[in-house]
Formats: structure tokens, sequence, C-alpha cells
């Protein structure tokens, strides 16, 4: 085989995919990087299952306050909080703890079938009052997945 054929041969094997790669998974792994932002820490009342839900802008309510270096949301024990701050757009390491008095317990948001307690994490604009909100489902994972689609029939986790 000449020479110019084999390297031709050779960017086909393993360019190619590795071109297509970059395409595909590029724009999510540069925004991974690129769109982060300080943490913030949530505090949902301790017991608390089903969704949360942070409205912002709202001028009426303080902004929000910061602990550590994260801005701080704690929940009421319906799971809202009204804030005037504006949503900080990007990805944060976030904390959320199940909190009672001063005492907290974190809770995991590690995903699918290792023990998640925080789920579907999101910002979305409100279509009646055009304001920005954050909401995420705290629960297990069999209680989110009987919350956003209780008729299918799910996988077992190993």
């Amino acid at each position: 085989m000449p020479k110019s054929n084999a390297r031709f041969a050779a960017f086909a094997i393993l360019g190619l995919p590795l071109f297509i790669a970059a395409v595909v998974f590029g724009p999510a792994a540069f925004d991974l990087v690129f769109h982060r932002r300080p943490p913030e820490r949530f505090l949902i009342p301790a017991g608390y299952s089903g969704w949360v839900r942070v409205d912002f802008r709202q001028k009426s309510e303080p902004p929000l306050p910061m602990e550590d270096g994260h801005r701080l949301f704690k929940l009421n024990d319906k799971g809202t909080l009204q804030t005037s701050s504006d949503p900080r757009p990007g990805h944060g390491r976030d904390d959320f703890f199940y909190y009672s008095g001063d005492r907290r317990t974190l809770l995991s948001n590690a995903g699918v079938c290792k023990g998640g307690m925080v789920w579907q994490v999101e910002t979305m604009v409100d279509d009646r009052t055009s304001t920005p909100f954050a909401r995420f489902f705290v629960g297990t994972e069999d209680q989110y997945r009987h919350e956003v689609d209780p008729n299918k029939n799910w996988p077992v986790c190993q």
C-alpha cells in the first residue's frame, strides 16, 4: 500500500471518529468548562419530598444571603422561596441539605441508581409572569420516577 493511502486509511480509521466526537460532544464540554458559576447552597426542610420552586426577581422580597461563598436558598416548609435576586447562568457545584434547626444533612444528587435525592434541577421562565424560576425534585429515585411517569415500568437498580 502506498504511503499516502496508508495515511488516508489511518485518518479515516482514527481521525474521522475523533472529529465526529468533537463535533457532537464539544459544545457540551465547552459549556461545562466555561459556563461555571459560583456554587449555591439549598436548605430544604427535613423530610420534605416533592417539587421545590424558587421564584426570582420578586421585588418585594429580600436578596439571597451568602454563606461560605455560596448563595443561600433556605426553603420554607412548602418547598418554596421567593427572592429579588436574579438567577445565575451556568453550572456550579451546588450543595443540597435537609435542615432542622441548626442541624443539616447533606443530600446526594449523584444520579440514576446511585442513591440520589435531588433530581431535574432546572431554571425556566414562568409563562404567566415572564419571570425566571428554578425547580427540582427532592425524594428517592423511586419517588421521582413515580412523579415524572407513574405508569412506566422503570428498570430496577442493581
